[in-house]
């Protein structure tokens, strides 16, 4: 039991709020991220001016102890940067930049006041590292376990909006970065739990975590792709785009029935890193399926003509070309590397099928 100290009950809600206060800052109005904001964390509402000739964008994601994270190996600082990242993406993912942000936090008896703490230091140091500001949001108790909701604001010119329809036929699918690692840094994360938690080592068993390093990293710091969006905007024009959070499969589907198209994906083309490929070997699995069926990856999956990715090539090499965009009749279609070609079904994570799952948020 956390001591009477540490309890939040001993300070309250509004010490709390304080507190929170000074470790993401009052955010006074300024340049940079600030820019626009009229009023922070103060009063009964945020208040910031649009910047003229921009659209306004809004995404909100919920995320449960017991079904999103799992905090027996998540930290808190760890799962403040986690929370925050799905919405930043999201607004990557339409082609606009991150603004501002709230947080609402429902919290049981054994959550601490160092354990808040903690929490907001990982999610002032997400906002250092992709200039927003978190300008509100609330606090309550829960009777349950914890949970956290996060609205991130952005905004984006209307002439650079991207959608998930406006796939056309012909066109390249490309994601960015890699795929797999987070999925496959999970597993690693829920075998060794299970080993501590069978007590077959005597209780003397301790974890060696090392060699997966990258693949942790990958799961507890994800790192939403808002450094392409200036290069997207600037010197190509995408047709859609999607984040993969939900794994790579069920975003082409996602595509593909906004924009009313089919879509064939080469498995030989599917970015995959070493630290993946050890760890599926490990499992014996295949490490293409994480690719697809992982998700929580916040990489970019996008669509272009062969024109628009010869200009992309010219800037940068961290995009692959995983697939076509094939006529709606086609349908979703995964190509082995033996040419052999099957349905690809979408996969990936249900939030409400996998609920009470006692893992974090990605199959097994």
């Amino acid at each position: 039991m956390p001591s009477r100290e540490t309890e939040i009950s001993s300070i309250g809600e509004f010490e709390l709020i304080e507190r929170i206060r000074q470790i993401v800052g009052d955010a006074p109005p300024g340049a940079g991220p600030s820019q626009g904001l009229v009023l922070g964390i103060s009063d009964d509402a945020a208040v910031y001016r649009p910047t003229p000739g921009k659209v306004q964008l809004l995404s909100t994601d919920t995320f449960a102890e017991g079904i999103h994270f799992d905090l027996t190996f998540t930290s808190m600082k760890h799962l403040g940067w986690k929370v925050m990242t799905a919405g930043l993406s999201d607004i990557a993912a339409m082609g606009g930049v991150p603004r501002f942000a709230t947080v609402a936090i429902s919290l049981p008896g054994k959550v601490t006041i160092p354990m808040v703490e903690e929490l907001y230091a990982g999610i002032a140091a997400s906002m250092k590292a992709y200039a927003y500001v978190v300008v509100g949001g609330d606090t309550t108790g829960s009777a349950g376990n914890l949970t956290i909701t996060v609205s991130t604001t952005g905004e984006a010119d209307e002439r650079h909006l991207i959608f998930r329809k406006g796939a056309v036929e012909g066109d390249y699918l490309c994601v960015s970065g890699h795929l797999g690692s987070s999925v496959a840094g999970l597993k690693v994360l829920q075998r060794e739990k299970e080993r501590f938690l069978s007590g077959k080592d005597g209780g003397t068993f301790t974890p060696n975590l090392e060699p997966y390093a990258p693949a942790l990293e990958r799961h507890f710091l994800p790192k939403p792709r808002t450094d392409l969006i200036a290069l997207i905007n600037d010197k190509v024009r995408v047709n859609a785009m999607i984040d993969v959070s939900d794994g790579l499969a069920s975003e082409v589907h996602h595509i593909c029935r906004e924009s009313g198209v089919g879509a064939a994906v080469y498995e030989r083309n599917l970015p995959v890193v070493a630290i993946t490929q050890k760890i599926a070997s490990e499992f014996g699995d295949a490490p293409t399926d994480y690719a697809l069926f992982g998700g929580e990856e916040y990489e970019l999956l996008f669509t272009l003509s062969d024109g628009e990715y010869a200009k992309l090539e010219e800037f940068t090499d961290d995009v692959s070309v995983v697939g076509r965009i094939v006529e709606k009749e086609q349908g979703v279609t995964y190509e082995r590397e033996d040419g052999n070609r099957t349905p690809l079904e979408p996969g990936g994570w249900n939030h409400f099928s996998n609920a009470g799952a006692k893992h974090d948020d990605r199959p097994r």
